[in-house]
């Protein structure tokens, strides 16, 4: 399944080379399912944080297979915003928090001294506190310059940065950046904005002193070649620096990036390993054909095929576990074709849509318990959900309920084709992910076969891998079946899939109030009750058709420790990926 992450004005989807210092208790989008297929991950049911862990010997290659391919090397911009680039930069990138399998923030203590303090609210300051001993890897510590970098290049000011098209909008909202006390950067925000997840800001992606090693001096006063550096890291790889447990030493875009263990970083997370290499390999089923054969040691694919669950049920050496995770997959109409900017047609081609079936036919042979989604934010277990289905028959299957929404719209059939009251034949182009993948071909045929049956021309059109966020950008799609992936920060969820700009080219009133309210409040319950809104309209204007929290697949040599599934982070396995290692036997 294609997965992406939503643009978030705080990059807040993005997770954190963390440590088990400094959290603080969030409540979610509700916690992970108690319920798992596998061997050899019995225990994260019972103890889901600390599951798959022992003692670890020094020394080993490690080598772990990712399923997506980057098309950037930066995290700055749009193009390098997919959530393949941000695996492929995980054990070097400055990220500052994740969350655990219980849904709790952990502050990254290799950057953070202490969490983020709230200064005050009007207007909204808050001091983040840096470690006096954080370096880049190369022994420049990080440092304000580096949160105005930041600051510029997602500003989405021209006089800021020429040209850019920033993967957020966080630096858009910023008023003033200054250094404080005790090695604290102290940002201050545009007077009137408020986030109720202050706490939870991705403050940092790049650093200054690098670009202007690149050749990028004037990036402070000069907006053409603050954009210049942007593009100089999302073209170039990152070898000559690093804030995570790991430098990289070599990489080739799309394809690879080998690392070793970072000296100077002081974070908890320390790595006993020699090296760690990240590899694209395509599918879940070459994967695990590499994992049997001992070229790799473990992959997590969000896709595979479930008949691998049987071959690696029969390996004794390797353990695996499959459970529903952060990515929640989803059918959406693009609503600048001129067929689907038609509420009627819209709400009629999910009307016979049967998510159910889908959800039983693809993601159910994976995982049993698989349920449909009736809440696009939250799960059933988080205090905030309310089912926003309800009868109004969204992914019913009901063809009839949906011939009867055009019937009534002035819709009429040519034979068994569907044509518009003008008369004209409605086609539309459906896409989606398909190399590698296992679940998408299902609901691809499926989809085609519903839509058909209601007088609709569908024809695939295969997203080639890799091009995901390109596609989304270009809104070179009518109908497109993808994931989000999510963790338990929802604030900016309004902002992000039906605000303004957002990639379906919906535009709702109420929504943009919505979203406008929502910057200027630090109540969480509100925000939580304004999304709610905002999600409930979307669906009452059919703007897409949620489907299912998606099961998706760990696999690793039985001397692995340490790796376990999250669902609370965009990053999933990877969270943790500095105390990744062998086992070792002989420890007492």
């Amino acid at each position: 399944m294609p997965e992406t992450k939503p643009r978030r004005g705080f990059w807040t989807k993005s997770a954190a080379v963390a440590t088990a210092a400094l959290t603080l208790a969030v409540s979610a989008c509700g916690g992970g399912e108690d319920a798992q297929t596998g061997v050899g991950f019995e225990d994260c049911l019972t103890e889901p944080t600390t599951c798959n862990s022992g003692p670890r010997k020094d020394g080993g290659d490690l080598v772990w297979a990712v399923g997506g391919k980057w098309e950037a090397w930066g995290q700055a911009d749009i193009y390098g915003s997919s959530l393949s680039t941000s695996i492929i930069n995980q054990p070097l990138r400055p990220t500052v928090f994740t969350f655990d399998q219980a849904g709790e923030i952990h502050y990254n203590d290799g950057i953070y001294s202490e969490a983020p303090e709230l200064l005050a609210e009007a207007p909204m300051t808050v001091a983040y506190h840096l470690r006096e001993d954080a370096t880049w890897g190369e022994g420049t510590p990080i440092g304000i310059d580096d949160f105005i970098w930041h600051w510029k290049a997602t500003s989405t000011d021209e006089t800021q940065c020429a040209g850019c098209t920033p993967a957020t909008d966080y630096g858009s909202n910023v008023a003033s950046i200054e250094a404080g006390e005790d090695n604290t950067v102290v940002v201050t925000y545009k007077d009137g904005y408020l986030d109720s997840e202050w706490y939870a800001a991705q403050v940092i992606t790049h650093p200054a002193h690098i670009a202007e090693a690149r050749g990028h001096a004037g990036w402070r006063t000069d907006p053409a070649a603050m954009a210049a550096s942007v593009t100089d890291f999302s073209e170039n790889p990152p070898l000559d620096y690093s804030a995570g447990p790991f430098k990289m030493t070599e990489g080739a875009l799309g394809e690879y990036a080998k690392y070793v263990p970072n000296p100077e970083w002081t974070g908890s997370q320390q790595s006993t390993l020699d090296s760690l290499t990240l590899k694209y390999i395509e599918g879940a089923d070459a994967m695990a054909t590499e994992l049997r054969q001992g070229t790799i040691d473990g992959a997590a694919p969000s896709s595979f095929d479930p008949e691998i669950l049987d071959q690696l049920a029969d390996e004794p050496e390797l353990k695996y576990t499959v459970a529903p995770q952060s990515g929640w997959s989803h059918i959406d109409a693009n609503f600048d074709n001129p067929f689907l900017a038609e509420e009627p047609l819209r709400r009629a081609i999910f009307t016979a849509i049967d998510a159910d079936e889908i959800n039983a036919r693809a993601y159910g042979t994976a995982f049993e318990d698989t349920e449909t989604m009736q809440n696009v934010l939250f799960r059933p277990d988080s205090e905030y959900y309310t089912d926003q289905i309800g009868d109004s028959g969204l992914g019913s299957g009901d063809l009839e309920a949906a011939r009867t929404i055009l019937e009534g719209a002035g819709y009429t059939w040519d034979g068994d084709a569907l044509q518009t009251p003008a008369g004209e034949p409605v086609s539309l182009r459906f896409r989606t992910g398909i190399e590698g993948e296992a679940f998408t071909p299902i609901i691809q045929d499926l989809v085609i076969t519903y839509l058909g049956e209601l007088g609709v021309e569908v024809t695939a059109d295969p997203i080639p891998a890799g091009e995901l966020n390109s596609v989304l950008e270009a809104r070179d799609w009518d109908l497109i079946l993808f994931s989000w992936i999510e963790t338990p920060l929802f604030a900016a969820s309004a902002l992000d899939y039906w605000g303004e700009g957002n990639h379906t080219g919906f535009q709702n009133d109420e929504v943009d109030a919505i979203v406008g309210e929502l910057a200027t409040t630090l109540d969480r319950d509100r925000a939580a009750e304004l999304n709610n809104q905002a999600a409930q309209i979307s669906l009452d204007e059919s703007v897409q058709l949620p489907l299912a929290w998606t099961p998706a697949l760990v696999m690793v040599n039985a001397d692995v420790v340490n790796v376990r599934d999250n669902w609370a982070t965009t990053m999933r396995v990877f969270y943790n990926v500095g105390e990744w290692g062998y086992l070792d036997e002989n420890a007492e």
